[in-house]
């Protein structure tokens, strides 16, 4: 059996139903991992770094601090960025990410086509990245190829075809450090740069790979989440309309839409001893892939698990991870998406489907589009 293959791109959850009656855990015959779907066994090895070390996700030619590392060290760096994205950060950036949303939703013409990935789930996120990272707007469409060129090379793509992207993304970041150096301000890259650890400062690669690990968190979740919600709604618009007449409930439709159809499908971690699982042998360093889009969908942790229910019971699910490796740009994530779907039904009555070619983004790890066409009506 594959993992990677095409069909799982467009829709992975017949498959994914499939292993969680009847394949708790099997081994990928093209990359000789295992592979795990039930929403127990996920929690378990997310939460046990000491068994299931995070080291499977390091990059050989480009390894990201956080998401390779493991304590000690990983609780230091964790500690860093967790002041970036504090409550209170939050809710200070709160009115200018509104202000950005709004002035994206206003180039919506009524009654257009419009994709909505290159008017609103793309420039949303990036400009607000680019915004906490003190870097000019004019840049934000160099961010998005460079964040394109990483996330496919993590999600197993030719890393020789992204070279130059790659490249180009860690000149730019090591140019910022002799000036955020001298003069640091209230930016995240001055943060990481400046940043006192235990074992000192990081050396210049450290931080280049943290600003990129900052500049990836800072967009794609947002993006992939807002195009699998609103490419929902597309098709069940009564929960757009019930979004509209109560927006109180647009947090818990995002919620139920992280759970439903999650931006981030797969993590990877590797064994560190020997052990057993569902009655297979994992030996110490072989890789577990950990699919949480199948572990949310598991009927043993939610009821009737296929249907999206606006006013499911908050539950916890996996889809920003678990754990000590919980996604860093989770709470950014979430007040992006909920700004830009007040944005959208402050402006527009109702939404449909439109002409255009519709494109999913070609990866296994992650789940969103690169073109979602809708039109818009006040």
């Amino acid at each position: 059996m594959r993992f990677h293959l095409p069909e799982l791109i467009d829709n992975p959850y017949p498959y994914y139903k499939q292993w969680l009656e009847e394949l708790p855990i099997w081994r990928d015959e093209e990359t000789n991992h295992w592979v795990l779907t039930r929403n127990e066994d996920i929690r378990a090895i997310l939460k046990n770094s000491s068994v299931y070390s995070s080291a499977a996700m390091a990059m050989t030619e480009s390894p990201l601090p956080l998401i390779s590392d493991d304590p000690p060290r990983h609780t230091q760096l964790r500690g860093l960025v967790d002041k970036a994205f504090t409550v209170r950060r939050l809710r200070v950036i709160e009115e200018v990410v509104d202000e950005i949303a709004k002035q994206q939703v206003a180039k919506i013409v009524p009654g257009e086509p419009v994709d909505i990935v290159s008017a609103l789930t793309i420039p949303l996120p990036v400009a607000v990245i680019a915004m906490l990272m003190d870097i000019p707007r004019q840049r934000t469409e160099d961010f998005k190829r460079w964040s394109n060129a990483l996330t496919g090379a993590l999600a197993g793509a030719d890393m020789a075809e992204r070279e130059a992207e790659i490249m180009e993304m860690g000149a730019f970041f090591a140019a910022l450090i002799p000036e955020r150096r001298k003069n640091p301000g209230d930016d995240l890259i001055s943060a990481v740069v400046n940043a006192e650890l235990d074992d000192g400062r990081l050396n210049d690669q450290e931080i280049v790979g943290f600003c990129i690990l900052l500049l990836i968190a800072g967009n794609e979740t947002t993006t992939n989440l807002l195009g699998n919600f609103l490419n929902l709604m597309a098709d069940r618009p009564e929960i757009y309309s019930e979004l509209s007449v109560s927006t109180k409930m647009i947090e818990k439709g995002i919620d139920e839409a992280l759970r439903y159809d999650s931006p981030v499908q797969y993590l990877m971690r590797t064994a560190t001893a020997d052990m057993e699982l569902h009655g297979q042998k994992v030996a110490a360093g072989d890789v577990v892939q950990v699919v949480m889009g199948a572990a949310n969908h598991d009927p043993r942790s939610y009821e009737d698990p296929d249907t999206y229910k606006l006013g499911r019971q908050r539950l916890s699910h996996h889809s920003f991870g678990f754990g000590i490796h919980f996604c860093i740009g989770a709470p950014l994530a979430r007040l992006e998406a909920k700004v830009a779907m007040q944005a959208l039904v402050g402006r527009f009555k109702t939404f449909n489907r439109a002409a255009g070619q519709d494109q999913r983004t070609p990866s296994h790890l992650l789940r969103g589009f690169n073109h979602l066409w809708l039109e818009f009506n006040e």
